[in-house]
């Protein structure tokens, strides 16, 4: 891609060229409606990309506004308020146009890598979004798409996919919709083969770079790729999906054989008026969308959004600035009537000191922390998480409460400053909220999970299936034995013994125990306040973390293990004679891995690659600082 011009050049790109002001412009007003998407299979099956789940649906519905007239990709023109509700973004959550700037920046800089595979091994890559333009005095976002997409896009005469975007808008999983979209594309090629008796073959390492799923591990991929589009396409669209297992090398998934078929017309025509009726059914009860009511912040060329307080709204970050408001607003987020009836009275103090603290320092800049309208960004983040995946905070009160009231409160009182000790403890806990909001006391309330409970936003991103079982617990640290038979469910040995070489093998050992340790260790400086029971959070919260990301602790312990490789790593240790103490370095290094898996693990992707990733940057986004 040519180099980008200045902010000022392209601005003046944008409103002076003559071929842009005859471009057609397509508005969400005329054309919102549309849901009908037409992209080449060249474009679903051959590109490979990472995007959200809500920027995924967000995509799909600029591509739906399209018409099979149009003869040049035109600019897309909707309202702010527009955009962030179809990104999923809560308005509330920060500055709007900060939010806007964010989400238009993520989608720009995520890279499309396109791999021809006939003929020549040219790789050609591009971005879904070419220019953009906000115009803060009428409130509106204009939208170019990059010139690559125009022939998989306009006029499409053959080798098409036609998809109703209705289908994917309740998929919670970003794998699904890029199922979805693969079955589509390939169903006429499945009934092709099906007459002659053929099956249709995917290649599971070609399958995950279709899907942007970096675990290797196939128990994950079956569960939370494959199984979870089943569940989401079947039943609710217009195809029914199915695979097996088609070939293995040893106990390696080779390849899957799927099955697309179609279902009847009127069976796709009723799943999309259920859809549509549930949509609508939420719109009826929702209580936190934001509802534009012509009020103004300091900026008045910047509209603000009508705010609504329950247990599921996030909080904005202004209220930071406002301490009284604030507890009030978390008390509603943690239903303390609710609490009052489940905790006992030391754990319901405990609650109300946590609450205390919260509000008193969520407004209070301390060292490199950002203040974003008046609130800690780093706070406000993790508790605006928490709500949104919890549907309040009551869950994440409930988890902690018991420790603070035994623990951490009293190790606090000891403290010279009890109270930045309690909020360091308080961030900690946020950060690692999954801990504390799974089991019995994290189970949510049975209204929670109906279909006419609380309106969600249309695009939500649920990319990680949360499973009883599916993340480290602080009772898995109560004995050695207990630890390392935990760690040991998330890593597949057996591929493992495959891949490392003897020195290797020798490193994992050691690494593994170690880890054992480390998640039982009491850090210094941490004290209790990191510890619940024999458990250390911090360790736990980081392996989780990677749990979740990559559904295993396998691609950690394999980065580590070829990393410090024993037929490698001693020799050179040993022969630099400014190191005293080998084993306790040795020890350093795999407690700082621990507490940055993913860093590990993408270093050793790269080292792997024999380059580093490319850095894609632009300075075209720069034109929204000129204001």
């Amino acid at each position: 891609m040519a180099n980008r011009k200045t902010s000022t050049e392209f601005t003046s790109l944008v409103a002076e060229d003559p071929e842009e002001r005859e471009q057609t412009v397509a508005t969400y007003g005329e054309r919102g409606n549309q849901t009908v998407v037409r992209k080449s299979n060249e474009l679903i099956q051959n590109a490979m990309y990472s995007l959200t789940l809500s920027q995924q649906k967000l995509m799909l519905h600029i591509f739906a506004m399209i018409k099979p007239s149009d003869t040049e990709l035109p600019r897309y023109e909707m309202s702010i308020y527009e955009f962030l509700k179809l990104c999923g973004v809560d308005p509330h959550n920060g500055s709007m146009y900060n939010q806007v700037k964010k989400n238009i920046s993520d989608i720009a800089n995520t890279p499309v890598q396109w791999i021809r595979i006939e003929g020549t091994q040219k790789i050609t890559m591009f971005r879904w979004i070419d220019g953009t333009t906000i115009d803060k005095r009428t409130g509106k976002i204009t939208l170019t798409l990059s010139p690559f997409l125009k022939p998989h896009l306009i006029q499409l005469k053959e080798f098409y996919t036609t998809m109703d975007v209705t289908y994917i808008m309740l998929m919670k999983s970003q794998y699904s919709v890029r199922i979805y979209e693969l079955c589509k594309s390939y169903q006429n090629l499945y009934l092709q083969n099906k007459a002659k008796g053929k099956p249709l073959v995917w290649d599971i390492d070609n399958l995950r770079k279709q899907v942007d799923c970096t675990a290797t591990n196939w128990a994950h991929i079956r569960r939370t790729v494959l199984d979870k589009a089943k569940s989401e396409i079947n039943g609710h669209t217009d195809i029914i999906f199915d695979y097996e297992v088609y070939k293995k090398a040893k106990s390696k998934v080779i390849e899957i054989a799927v099955k697309i078929e179609p279902v009847a017309q009127s069976e796709a025509a009723q799943n999309l008026t259920d859809i549509a009726s549930t949509i609508t059914k939420r719109k009826k009860r929702k209580v936190h969308m934001p509802v534009e009511d012509e009020c103004f912040d300091e900026d008045s060329s910047v509209m603000s959004l009508g705010y609504v307080s329950s247990p599921e709204t996030t909080i904005p970050y202004s209220f930071g600035q406002k301490p009284a408001e604030l507890k009030e607003e978390i008390k509603v987020r943690a239903e303390m009537d609710r609490l009052k009836t489940e905790l006992t009275a030391p754990e319901l103090e405990a609650v109300h000191v946590v609450i205390n603290t919260m509000a008193n320092m969520a407004g209070k800049a301390r060292g490199k922390n950002t203040l974003i309208d008046g609130g800690d960004q780093q706070f406000f983040e993790l508790m605006n998480e928490i709500i949104y995946e919890c549907k309040g905070l009551r869950r994440w009160f409930l988890g902690i409460a018991n420790r603070y009231a035994k623990v951490v409160i009293p190790t606090a009182k000891a403290k010279t400053s009890p109270v930045l000790y309690l909020w360091k403890s308080i961030l900690e806990d946020m950060d690692n909220y999954q801990l504390y909001t799974s089991g019995a006391a994290g189970e949510p309330h049975p209204q929670s999970t109906s279909d006419d409970a609380v309106y969600e936003a249309n695009f939500v991103e649920a990319d990680h299936e949360e499973e009883a079982g599916s993340t480290l617990v602080p009772q898995d640290a109560n004995t050695k034995k207990s630890m390392l038979q935990a760690l040991r469910r998330f890593i597949d040995e057996k591929e493992l013994d495959e891949k490392l070489t003897s020195g290797q093998k020798e490193a994992y050992e050691d690494i593994l125990h170690l880890c054992v340790y480390f998640c039982r260790r009491n850090i210094k400086s941490k004290d209790e306040g990191m510890m619940d029971g024999k458990a250390n959070m911090q360790f736990l919260g980081s392996l989780n973390k990677c749990i979740l990301k990559y559904g295993a602790l396998t691609p950690l312990l394999e980065a580590l293990a070829i990393t410090y490789d024993y037929d490698t790593y001693w020799k050179k240790v040993n022969r630099d004679d400014s190191i005293r103490n080998p084993k306790l370095l040795f020890q350093s290094e795999i407690e700082n891995s621990l507490l940055m898996p993913f860093s590990v693990i993408e270093n050793q992707k790269a080292k792997e690659q024999k380059a580093n990733p490319q850095e894609f940057t632009t300075d075209w986004l720069s034109v929204f600082d000129n204001d």
